[in-house]
């Protein structure tokens, strides 16, 4: 009987493992390739463009120094592989000890072979056009296609290198880029979880396969897929609620939000009020304070300023509350404004990703992300636990256990790998 149980059991265990298998494979998870011919045909490259001989030239050209202005600091300066592929630094520091004047941190450049965005905002398409960025960004490596091709051209280590990468000793700033992307796209890790995706059932513990059941499930996998979990598509954030009102209890929301329908529907059965020539905001308040009541009044005017109609007949109601930091591209003040309240953590530097001030940001990638902290684009977040309860609140609109918070980074640390030596297959 005992036996039987058991064996019961296991079958179980096994038809969930395998359900669960199949759920992560079917939202488009997947494994990192273990050979470089694996890889090519996974990046759809040719052996010409990701030899052996790229690779080499791309990863001496990653590590020289001599690549920045003051011969102080490389590419994997602030691509640390044993911080997971950032530099551990909540804002990014650069030429003459220069940080990001936005405040932006350094995203992993572990895995971004398979990222389709590359910045916070998305601005390069591929890894060569990313690479020359930081080459000659004033604040970052700071130096010039012309002095980056002389300092080349000073180490004669590189004619040969060149020659049996290229085919000819010419060295330019785009041969330069695109060996160093070369390179970056063998950097590419392999853990437990991409055995289990391979197959290997047993390749995760229980918490950690509790933990990628609730990725799923909570709709991580939404954003974060792919083979690097991430990076292939910009999303809106905050994407539901306005801060203020995020941080309180869905129960509290969805109080405010009916109140705040009512708030709509007084104006639409007063819209005679809505000719009157008001000399005040004063005299604007106390109409509403008299048709909703201070309370209802206060807390409309701090939260859901997306809910607000646009159309002309609501205009100066929209102009006196919410819209009085959101209504403008090309207004300073108000763009301030909205950038330090639009997010959860203080938002040094205003920057409101793509086609600012829309709030747009490059997904991360998630792949070794238990080592890339602080997180977000200016490392407002310490710890990944916060990060995890933040983004399950404000893009998903869900509740979650701290014992869920658990599994999910359990999950995670399994995602965690070493980096596999490509050049040597």
């Amino acid at each position: 009987m005992k036996y039987s149980i058991l064996i019961i059991l296991l079958v179980g265990s096994l038809f969930a493992d395998e359900k669960l298998l199949q759920s992560a494979l079917y939202y488009g998870l997947k494994p990192v390739p273990k050979d470089l011919k694996s890889l090519r045909t996974e990046l759809n490259i040719k052996e010409e463009d990701l030899s052996h001989t790229k690779v080499a030239l791309g990863k001496k050209l990653f590590f020289d120094k001599n690549l920045s202005l003051g011969k102080d600091i490389s590419c994997a300066s602030c691509h640390s592989f044993k911080k997971g592929g950032a530099d551990g630094l909540s804002t990014a520091v650069g030429h003459k000890k220069q940080e990001n004047p936005f405040h932006l941190n350094t995203p992993t450049v572990l895995n971004s072979a398979f990222s389709k965005q590359y910045f916070w905002n998305g601005r390069s398409k591929d890894l060569q056009d990313q690479a020359k960025g930081p080459l000659q960004a004033k604040f970052e490596m700071s130096i010039t296609p012309k002095l980056a091709v002389q300092r080349i051209e000073e180490n004669k280590i590189y004619e040969e290198l060149f020659l049996k990468a290229y085919g000819n000793k010419k060295i330019t700033f785009e041969k330069i880029a695109n060996a160093i992307s070369t390179y970056e796209k063998t950097l590419l890790t392999r853990g437990r979880y991409d055995n289990f995706l391979e197959g290997d059932l047993n390749a995760l513990n229980k918490k950690e396969k509790e933990g990628l059941h609730l990725f799923i499930t909570k709709s991580c996998v939404g954003c974060h897929n792919g083979i690097a979990l991430g990076g292939q598509e910009l999303r809106k954030f905050p994407l539901v609620h306005h801060r203020i009102w995020s941080m309180q209890s869905i129960e509290e929301v969805k109080d405010l939000k009916k109140r705040y329908n009512t708030f709509l529907s007084k104006l639409e059965e007063n819209r005679k009020y809505f000719d009157m020539d008001f000399k005040s905001d004063k005299s604007l308040v106390s109409f509403l304070e008299k048709s909703l009541g201070k309370e209802d009044l206060d807390a409309i005017s701090e939260g859901f300023f997306h809910l607000f109609p646009k159309q002309k007949a609501y205009k100066k109601i929209v102009t006196t509350s919410c819209n009085s930091c959101h209504n403008g591209k090309n207004n300073s003040v108000k763009k301030e404004l909205l950038a330090n309240i639009v997010f959860p953590f203080e938002n040094k530097g205003n920057f409101l990703g793509k086609d600012d001030p829309d709030r747009f940001f490059r997904v991360p990638l998630l792949r070794n992300v238990v080592s890339t902290y602080p997180y977000f684009h200016n490392g407002g977040i310490e710890e990944l636990e916060d990060a995890i309860k933040l983004m399950v609140k404000h893009q998903h609109r869900t509740k979650i256990s701290d014992d869920e918070i658990k599994k999910i980074v359990a999950f995670l640390e399994s995602v965690n790998g070493e980096i596999v030596e490509y050049i040597n297959n």
